[in-house]
């Protein structure tokens, strides 16, 4: 009984000792195999030490004199409880620097994806906007201010909508819809009758998560490459439904579609597809889709698929 008390008691007071050898390998790097085996051997030392203790104190409770090598005996079995304690210091060592490097690049990867975010609404196309101070300058000349007027108003609260702080990945489709609605309001005074806008949006599909700022540039692509360029009057549609599975949200117009085919064909997307690809496949995985159709009887579409679980 003196024995196992003591081998305990010895044990626990070298597992002290052993913290501070493996705190300091830790704070070294922990070199293998060096690192290792100095470990080994403060445990093989200690271990004897507390094996002597205990086979002393077995003895000196006994009356009884022992040999020398008679105080190996227990060696192993506090070499044992030793090394345990070494294995148990590293592995909670290793795990806690594993979470931490784990939280670090998420939050590398968070404020990656934010500083895109920002950068998506500093972004205005060039075009848009000059296009759009265009007409209103024509408008000033012309002597309409009232629809100058307007335009500026429309314009500033399309700013105001696109740089609103939103540091939110996945935004309610009622919220993307309400800022594309401000984009094609600008539009419609500046083309006028030749932008018709059709949308149909199931009910039920307001609530939905999507990507912020993943709408709006698919419906200024419509105008820009699609409806602009053609003479007459053209039309952009927008329809959002939702299956068991998906959100499925098409953006088409019946602009020049096969001639942008011809264009586009063998021809890599654009930054602005190119980045809602990206977008959709860091949120989504495989189950995050952006298709272009061309249908044979013209226009374009722009179909997502985001998954609603």
């Amino acid at each position: 009984m003196a024995y196992r008390s003591a081998l305990w008691a010895t044990s626990c007071a070298a597992s002290f000792i052993m913290r501070a050898v493996c705190r300091q390998q830790w704070r070294r790097g922990f070199q293998f195999p060096r690192s290792i085996l100095i470990v080994f051997a403060w445990c093989s030392v200690l271990a004897c030490v507390c094996s002597a203790i205990a086979i002393k104190a077995e003895f000196a409770v006994a009356g009884d004199s022992i040999e020398w090598f008679v105080t190996l005996a227990g060696a192993p079995s506090a070499g044992f409880i030793l090394l345990s304690w070494s294995a148990l210091y590293f592995g909670i060592k290793y795990y806690l620097a594993t979470e931490a490097q784990r939280h670090r690049a998420l939050n590398a990867e968070r404020s990656a994806r934010e500083a895109e975010l920002r950068a998506l609404r500093y972004q205005v196309h060039p075009h848009f906007l000059f296009n759009t101070l265009n007409a209103i300058s024509t408008l000033v000349i012309e002597g309409n201010r009232e629809a100058a007027t307007t335009m500026i108003s429309k314009l500033a609260e399309f700013f105001r909508a696109t740089l609103e702080e939103q540091t939110a990945e996945e935004v309610e489709l009622q919220e993307e819809l309400f800022l594309t609605q401000q984009y094609l309001e600008i539009e419609k005074l500046r083309l006028g009758a030749r932008l018709n806008v059709e949308i149909a949006v199931d009910p039920e599909t307001l609530t939905c998560p999507v990507p912020h700022l993943v709408l709006q540039p698919l419906v200024e692509n419509a105008i820009r490459h699609g409806i602009a360029p053609r003479r007459g009057p053209g039309r952009v549609v927008i329809e959002a439904r939702r299956n068991q599975l998906n959100l499925i949200i098409r953006v088409s117009d019946d602009g020049l579609g096969n001639q942008r085919r011809a264009v586009k064909d063998g021809a890599a997307r654009g930054i602005g597809l190119t980045n809602i690809g990206k977008r959709l496949s860091e949120l989504y995985g495989d189950s995050g889709r952006l298709d272009v159709v061309w249908p044979d009887a013209g226009g374009c579409q722009a179909v997502l698929q985001i998954p609603l679980a």
